[in-house]
């Protein structure tokens, strides 16, 4: 079958150009879009027909209930693996709920399934005549170079995947630290801590943008209230082995502690209270504690993400690309980022 992309190589042109050409996008000239509808025809290429189907009702303004599938490419081995971490079963969840509202049905792939390689999804999403994909946090690093983009209406929804030539949807995490920072600043604390894992603040190696907010919000404080952040590695807390490691992170923290003497700790999941346990505080007596994401079964003070809404905003940047017959990377990549909401929690005092 003719691709897209084909008929630019052809042309000498993007393959953003002939998508945009053969929907009719006005920012390219009329000569150019007769030229690549000649191309394709000459060449035999073909529409999706399932999109064709979907823009004559929305033309006759009939009612499409089922608008067919949108597969969701996530890196782990099973759907169990993914559900540990319960902000992407919000994600999940939020992606269910909207494909359903809009006449979606949601397939899933999981791309650390030992007998799934990138390329064989590939052809099983074609196969299937699925026009969406979602590239589901956590994300899995690198680019997915087997894929035939132009096939697709693609959003990245995480920061874990490196893959800048897609429209992308991200919790903002940036503004996140900040609110949660804010509003400690509100409820009268002035001592602010934060902890992060290593690689979150050595940072660019994962994109995430807490450790910006921490930094912006330091310029805004007392120089004699900022408080560098306590980085540490947090597998030994993760793994419970060894425990010369785990006893060796108390030591740090406790030290860190008794020097910069914080009122309160922002952190990701809250795993720091076990140094704060180890201490014999009691929170939020004689320390607050913060968590920029959320923990299953905790009633920790926290941001949350909103990552149900994350999910359906995917779900929807998708199918409005599906709905335009825009397919394969756009000429200009779009971000659109969701802000999180402070959460109250018994791990923070009150006024």
């Amino acid at each position: 079958m003719i691709s897209q992309k084909e008929i630019a190589q052809v042309l000498g042109i993007t393959q953003a150009a002939v998508s945009m050409a053969l929907r009719g996008d006005r920012t390219i000239s009329p000569e150019m879009r007769q030229k690549v509808c000649d191309t394709a025809a000459a060449m035999g290429y073909q529409l999706n027909e399932h999109v064709s189907a979907l823009m004559s009702n929305i033309r006759t303004g009939k009612k499409l209930n089922d608008k067919g599938a949108i597969g969701l490419l996530i890196a782990a081995q099973t759907q169990k693996d993914w559900y540990a971490v319960k902000t992407f079963q919000r994600f999940h969840q939020g992606v269910l709920r909207r494909g359903s509202e809009l006449g979606f049905h949601i397939e899933s792939f999981f791309l650390l399934d030992p007998g799934m390689r990138v390329a064989r999804i590939d052809q099983i999403l074609y196969a299937r005549g699925i026009d969406g994909i979602i590239l589901a946090p956590p994300g899995r690093g690198k680019d997915l170079p087997d894929f035939q983009w132009e096939r697709y209406a693609s959003v990245v929804a995480s920061i874990g995947w490196d893959v800048h030539t897609l429209n992308r949807v991200f919790c903002d995490q940036f503004q996140n630290y900040v609110t949660a920072f804010d509003t400690l600043l509100q409820l009268g604390y002035k001592r602010i801590g934060t902890a992060f894992d290593h690689s979150f603040v050595l940072g660019s190696q994962r994109r995430t943008k807490w450790h910006t907010g921490y930094l912006e919000c330091q310029h805004n404080i007392p120089e004699e209230d900022r408080i560098p952040v306590f980085t540490y590695n947090s597998m030994p807390l993760q793994t419970g082995l060894p425990k010369t490691g785990v006893k060796a992170l108390h030591t740090e923290f406790r030290k860190w502690f008794s020097k910069w003497k914080p009122e309160v700790l922002i952190t990701l999941l809250g795993g720091e209270k076990k140094f704060l346990d180890a201490m014999k505080l009691n929170i939020p007596q004689d320390i607050g504690l913060v968590c920029l994401t959320e923990q299953s079964g905790s009633d920790y003070t926290r941001i949350d993400e909103k990552m149900d809404v994350l999910g359906a905003t995917a779900l929807e940047l998708v199918a409005a690309q599906i709905a335009h017959n825009e397919f394969g990377p756009p000429t200009h990549p779009k971000v659109t980022m969701i802000e999180g909401r402070w959460e109250d929690g018994s791990t923070v005092r009150t006024k």
